[in-house]
């Protein structure tokens, strides 16, 4: 009955998590305590917690809100701005696209949670500039960002995670993923332009302050924002290179972190603040579920379930899409993927499924990572800093009604593509 403990505290958590009653890092830390103090995994140690939660990913978390963080005192972000605004003449139609285009772009060659730290300093300066929330500027990015993630193997965790247990390069999902982002993010652009950016295309004129600063006198250091920016620089060519220098993105992230606060005379304890706690804690607690799911059966469960569809094709990848990118909304995509590998691997050999399944999980749990808060690491930390921000909450039902329509677009894209991509 293990299973049926472990399945009703997930439900449970979701439940209290969704109905945003209560924060939903709390709930999930909790959970995830829950289910260690209930031993429902065999003869767990603490000294073992590597292997349920991802330190990779919160590794990374963490050293790239540090490195961001030096680059915010320098005055960069305030710099961009002022560029960005210049450059789009003051058209925010023509401002709000750039910035969708801009995001997609940089989360293919960075994780998408890098490139929102990236950005989100310039869109709240664009946002106070209008005298408006950020609220609908930022999730539009996230959403970009979770989009442009999709197309390369090192641009969304989930796909890292299908690339290590495929054996998968960097050009195949360019290849195979890419198609499907453009489409999808042309999808997204046109739908948000048409019916949530239309308030904002007349409010022009109030950008006329930000863009007659003078973008040099933003820049409190410039010794500090050269060494910031050649750290930063660092980090890119580190996760671009880490395969052929064998260093994990991970150590990477914190090797620049540190490196950024050495160079820059900055400690832990002045850049506390740049670092959202809540999403690392809500991250560990949702690594914990789903990792107790995997250890009480649940994945061996749903892999001989789904073996009986190995017999048709067609019905096989449509089921396996559409549980992959619901999980991948709900639950995470990238606690999603790591459920899903050991059931396709299963099926790959013990099935004779073919190994164009890795395409269906990868696309589906990547765009299906919109859908909610949970979906993705960059909807977390994009949520968080908009409440940061802008003080305002910003609950569960806020983030779905605002992303399902356009993804569920996505998703029925997705699947038009998969069916002719694979000739189904």
């Amino acid at each position: 009955m293990q299973w049926l403990f472990v399945l009703i505290v997930f439900v449970v958590a979701y439940y209290l998590i969704i109905s945003g009653k209560f924060n939903r890092s709390t709930v999930a830390f909790a959970a995830g305590i829950i289910i260690l103090l209930s031993k429902v995994i065999p003869n767990f140690d603490m000294k073992e917690l590597g292997y349920l939660v991802d330190f990779n990913t919160i590794s990374i978390l963490i050293g790239m809100m540090i490195v961001v963080g030096t680059l915010r005192t320098t005055g960069f972000f305030e710099f961009v701005a002022v560029h960005v605004v210049r450059v789009s003449k003051g058209n925010v139609r023509v401002l709000l696209i750039f910035f969708m285009v801009t995001i997609a772009l940089f989360s293919a060659f960075l994780d998408n949670v890098t490139t929102i730290l990236l950005f989100a300093p310039i869109i709240f300066l664009v946002a106070d500039a209008l005298e408006v929330s950020p609220r609908m500027f930022l999730l539009g990015g996230v959403l970009s960002a979770n989009i442009g993630g999709t197309a390369t193997l090192i641009g969304d965790p989930p796909n890292i995670l299908i690339g290590s247990a495929s054996g998968f390069g960097f050009m195949d999902f360019l290849r195979i993923d890419g198609p499907i982002t453009l489409i999808a993010l042309l999808i997204t652009v046109i739908y948000l332009d048409r019916k949530v950016f239309k308030d904002y295309r007349s409010m022009g004129d109030k950008l006329k302050r930000l863009a007659s600063m003078d973008p040099n006198k933003a820049i409190v250091s410039k010794s500090a924002l050269y060494k910031s920016l050649a750290v930063f620089f660092g980090i890119i060519a580190g996760f671009l290179l880490h395969g052929l220098i064998g260093v994990e993105p991970s150590l990477v992230a914190l090797a620049g972190a540190a490196a950024a606060m050495i160079l820059n005379g900055k400690s832990f304890s002045s850049l506390s603040e740049d670092i959202e706690w809540d999403t690392i804690f809500f991250f560990m607690g949702l690594f914990v579920l789903a990792f107790a799911l995997k250890e009480v059966g649940i994945t061996s469960f749903i892999s001989g379930l789904l073996g009986t569809l190995s017999g048709n094709k067609l019905v096989l990848f449509l089921t396996l899409y559409w549980l992959s990118a619901l999980m991948g909304g709900f639950i995470g995509a990238v606690p999603a993927v790591t459920f899903m590998i050991p059931i396709i691997q299963g099926m790959t050999s013990n099935y004779g499924v073919p190994s164009e399944i890795w395409w269906v999980i990868s696309i589906s749990a990547c765009l299906g990572g919109s859908f909610s808060i949970a979906g993705a690491a960059a909807n977390m930390v994009g949520v968080g800093l908009i409440e940061k921000h802008s003080k305002e909450s910003l609950t569960y039902g806020d983030f779905l009604r605002f992303s399902m329509p356009v993804t569920i677009m996505t998703l029925v894209a997705g699947t038009a593509y998969i069916l002719f991509r694979f000739s189904l």
